[in-house]
């Protein structure tokens, strides 16, 4: 946000703040010469302290942040944003990857780190100017103060130390738990975030994704903070983990009285959750009011946007920016043709399509026991299904259902415990490292993180360049023209500049379409996309999805889509199966099953998908 807010009737929805956005270049004063409507004015002493609204906690003024690289052109990616927060209150953050959400909150926290540097504004928390307060200063006022939970709980944590470990850590820093009190203390914040306290013996590397969210929200707890930031604290999580993580984080605000501000690319997310939202583009915040007002009556054209890609997987037509209606009576009754007459020249071949099933006859899958005394894991328990040429199917479940495991099933990375998998007339699980090998160019698999699928020291042309002369023979100018064609095929131009760039230099959608155009370089019959866009922005979602639906329907490739999100199921799959604790518990076509569920495990996913109309009209707060 930049300048000054115009306020706007409140409809007894809350105060609505729609921001001018020509404000003044970085380093300049702000020409407006006032706060925000509804600031926390005041003066500052000597000491810092500055006098103000007492029911305000946090008074941004004017923050920008810039990223400073040497030798390269410098980046603002905060610019002169303005907010308040008061106590108690719960606030969300939104905006696409880039739009300087979790800079901010960086900021905010002082946290952040070279390159990044704040060049302007102020930061008031609790009276106090925090932005430049020392090391020891900080410290001291982290114990009470402020506290942030970070996107990735395996990162945040330390895989070679015990959670318990972990606590007893934050308590010597801050020392604000006497030592006789240590196991207690930890006992009562790890049940606080619904977690049984035998998880304080364990390693992160023992637990989920969820339970290591909730232990990154149980050391941020144990600093008793006034405001808690959690950053993109659902990101990559399945859908029902997604929600009672989100649930316990809503239900600790409450009880704990904290004021928390929740960063995230997921509008829906945000807009269940809080009771108002700021929108943020390219550094700015554009839009500040009620969820419920936001949700009614957005005001600017990008809060608008991200709202047009939100839908209910069950209605009966579902339509998403860049993909046709998807009617129930069209997918039901007129099921599309398989693809297996339209080829696309590639190379100087003729592009074959998709012509052996993979048929799974009742495997199952057993590991040992991860622990003395436990019982072995049933990862997968008698399923079987086929994935005719040119289907697609999408394979549905939460984390620990087996989904990923059947993958590793099928491109023959594991062996099952009993049960065969053919691709063809081959026996997966019989063949050799040459008949792997064969096997892996006609099965190739899209992998769920574009961040760490790319080597980032290879440039985009040598990565795509492996694959074509390991499974085609090409070489030389052959196989660049292969790179620059597949380029053009998964839509990144101009295809010579981006055969040049390294992963550090793309998106997080534009990694993902290399990772699909690598997938094709060998011409594959059968994709494995595994959970291909959670890890994407909403409207990167939709370009990554669009273009797998093109690709089968060209290419006449075979789609095996795994995913915990039933939307995108239900507008690029033809076929569905529901799996839970590594069972199949529901199948059929995508559109009725996703319409008349019968299962009580498919009801309870359904009702677990963010929907922000649905907010609206069930009169949620």
């Amino acid at each position: 946000m930049s300048g000054l807010p115009e306020t706007h009737p409140a409809d007894g929805l809350g105060p609505r703040r729609r921001y001018r956005t020509d404000a003044p270049a970085a380093g300049r004063p702000s020409r407006w010469g006032e706060a925000p409507t509804g600031a926390a004015t005041g003066l500052q002493s000597d000491s810092g302290e500055v006098q103000g609204d007492a029911s305000v906690l946090l008074d941004v003024r004017d923050l920008s942040v810039v990223y400073e690289s040497a030798g390269q052109t410098a980046v603002q990616a905060v610019d002169h944003v303005s907010f308040q927060l008061r106590k108690g209150e719960f606030v969300g953050l939104v905006g696409e990857s880039g739009s300087g959400k979790s800079t901010l909150g960086y900021a905010l926290t002082r946290l952040q780190k070279p390159p990044a540097r704040t060049n302007g504004g102020s930061i008031v928390f609790a009276g106090k100017d925090i932005r430049d307060l020392d090391d020891e200063a900080l410290r001291q006022q982290r114990q009470g103060g402020f506290a942030m939970v970070l996107q990735s709980g395996m990162n945040a944590l330390n895989p070679v130390r015990t959670i318990r470990n972990h606590f007893i850590d934050v308590f010597k820093a801050h020392g604000h738990v006497s030592r006789d009190r240590w196991d207690a203390r930890m006992k009562e914040l790890i049940e606080k975030v619904k977690l049984p306290t035998s998880m304080l013996a364990r390693f992160p590397g023992e637990l989920s994704g969820g339970m290591r969210q909730r232990v990154s929200i149980a050391l941020a707890l144990s600093l008793e903070p006034q405001l808690m930031v959690f950053d993109e604290p659902t990101t990559a999580l399945d859908v029902l983990v997604q929600h009672a993580v989100m649930d316990t984080i809503i239900e600790l605000q409450r009880t704990e009285g904290f004021t928390a501000i929740l960063i995230s690319h997921d509008l829906g997310i945000v807009l269940e959750a809080t009771e108002r939202v700021l929108v943020m583009h390219e550094g700015r915040i554009v839009e500040d009011g009620g969820s419920r007002e936001i949700l009614r009556d957005p005001q600017d054209e990008y809060t608008q946007m991200l709202l047009s890609h939100y839908a209910d997987p069950r209605a009966e037509v579902v339509s998403l920016p860049g993909f046709p209606d998807r009617s129930l009576r069209a997918e039901a009754g007129e099921k599309r043709q398989e693809t297996t007459s339209s080829f696309s020249t590639v190379g100087s071949r003729e592009r074959s399509a998709a012509r052996n099933p993979i048929v799974v006859d009742h495997i199952v899958k057993t590991y040992p026991a991860p622990r003395r005394g436990e019982q072995p894991v049933q990862a997968v328990r008698d399923v079987s299904f086929t994935l005719e040429p040119g289907q697609s199917l999408a394979l549905v479940g939460q984390s620990g259902s087996g989904k990923s495991t059947i993958a590793k099933l099928l491109t023959g990375v594991e062996k099952p415990t009993t049960g065969t998998v053919r691709f063809g007339d081959l026996d997966v699980a019989r063949l050799g490292k040459r008949g792997l090998r064969d096997l892996r160019s006609e099965v190739q698999m899209v992998f769920q993180d574009p961040y760490s699928a790319l080597n980032p020291l290879h440039t985009v042309e040598y990565t795509l360049s492996r694959p074509i002369a390991n499974y085609t023979g090409l070489t030389g100018r052959d196989a660049r023209r292969r790179v620059l064609e597949l380029l053009e095929t998964v839509g990144l131009t101009p295809v010579e500049q981006f055969a040049q760039k390294l992963p550090h230099q793309l998106s997080g959608g534009q990694r993902q379409r290399v990772v699909i155009a690598r997938a094709l370089a060998s011409d594959p019959q059968v994709i494995i996309a595994d959970e291909p866009v959670s890890m994407l922005d909403v409207t990167l979602r939709a370009g990554v999805l669009a273009l797998l639906e093109d690709l089968r329907e060209q290419w006449g490739v075979s789609l095996l889509y795994i995913t915990h999100d039933l939307l995108s199921a239900r507008l690029i799959t033809d076929d569905i199966m529901v799996l839970h604790e590594g069972a199949v518990v529901e199948r059929g076509h995508t559109a009725e099953v996703l319409q008349n569920p019968q299962d009580p495990y498919t009801i309870a996913l359904l009702d677990a998908v963010p929907n922000p109309r649905r907010t609206l009209m069930e009169g949620r707060p």
